[in-house]
């Protein structure tokens, strides 16, 4: 495209979304016809010079949090409209509404823990300006080292340190070695216990809720391989947090697996002073009812239809 056309077709952009002329107009005054301003402006799209997003408030539905802060004795509950039922869509909106929400839980000098997976990449497209100095922010189990597993294990920590004005830790180890003996080796390693130690003291933790299927991604990188799958599932695990599988009743599942994993144990999670959960989609809502009455999460930002099968569920 010449330089002549590329200004012409931004020229038309312009007109029509910014100055809200309408496109017979548009070609009358360009000297083009009909067709050719809508070729345009579809190619501006393409192109990426322009960008449509749609920005409305998230409001909680305050009734329905209200029954649930009551039910499972939580500190505060948001629960998101499901505008468009469409599961990435209201991920999206979950995502927001935590992340705005974010600055009112951290302050300056304080440690963050977070974890990885599909619901923490979203948010962490979201974090805002924290308001915060010298922050530390760690990961509260290790990284997935199957590297073609899309899972974003960097994205909170490098989105928290950058918005929060402090500095992101990562445990330099797997999430789950190949026995005990080597978990218990690395655990002593000083990069790997200075990360765990700090992950123990914890403030804040921003985590989501995993589930125990062939779909997660712990199964799909290869961590239940060799039985463990099957026996997770025979001791009734219903979800993950930080790698750490419990039951319905929110119960850790002792499993030779846990002996595997490196990252802070249910038992030290539950002692962090401010856990945030963070949950969408009505699949996940076995594991979240487990998560709660195992008293892993104070805080829940959720969308409407995961609260509402919560009060069903009980």
């Amino acid at each position: 495209m010449n330089t002549n056309k590329l200004i012409q077709m931004l020229r038309v952009a312009k007109k029509y979304y910014e100055y809200h002329m309408d496109q017979k107009e548009i070609a009358k005054e360009e000297g083009i016809s009909n067709s050719t301003v809508s070729r345009m402006l579809q190619r501006a799209l393409d192109l990426g010079y322009v960008k449509i997003s749609i920005d409305y408030p998230l409001l909680s539905n305050e009734e329905l949090s209200k029954e649930l802060k009551k039910a499972y004795q939580l500190k505060e509950v948001f629960l998101v409209p499901v505008v468009v039922s469409e599961p990435n869509a209201v991920m999206i909106d979950t995502c927001k509404a935590a992340a705005t929400a974010l600055p009112s839980y951290i302050e300056s000098g304080t440690i963050i823990g977070t974890a990885w997976g599909s619901t923490m990449r979203c948010l962490s497209t979201y974090i805002p300006d924290l308001r915060t100095r010298n922050i530390r922010i760690v990961q509260m189990n290790g990284r997935c080292n199957k590297s073609a597993m899309p899972i974003g294990a960097d994205a909170m920590i490098e989105a928290m340190a950058r918005q929060g004005r402090g500095d992101g830790y990562i445990i330099p180890a797997p999430a789950i070695v190949d026995s005990a003996q080597t978990a218990a080796m690395l655990r002593e390693d000083s990069g790997v216990k200075e990360a765990l130690e700090l992950a123990r003291n914890c403030h804040t933790a921003i985590f989501s809720v995993g589930l125990v299927t062939e779909e997660s991604i712990m199964y799909r990188a290869g961590y239940l391989n060799d039985g463990v799958y099957e026996s997770l599932l025979e001791q009734g695990a219903v979800g993950d947090i930080c790698s750490n599988y419990f039951d319905e009743e929110g119960r850790p599942v002792d499993d030779e697996f846990s002996k595997r994993k490196i990252g802070i144990s249910l038992e030290e999670l539950k002692k962090i002073s401010c856990k945030i959960g963070v949950v969408s989609g009505i699949e996940k809502v076995k594991a979240l009812h487990g998560a709660l009455k195992g008293g892993y999460i104070d805080v829940l930002y959720a969308d409407e239809a995961v609260g509402k099968a919560l009060l069903a569920y009980l």
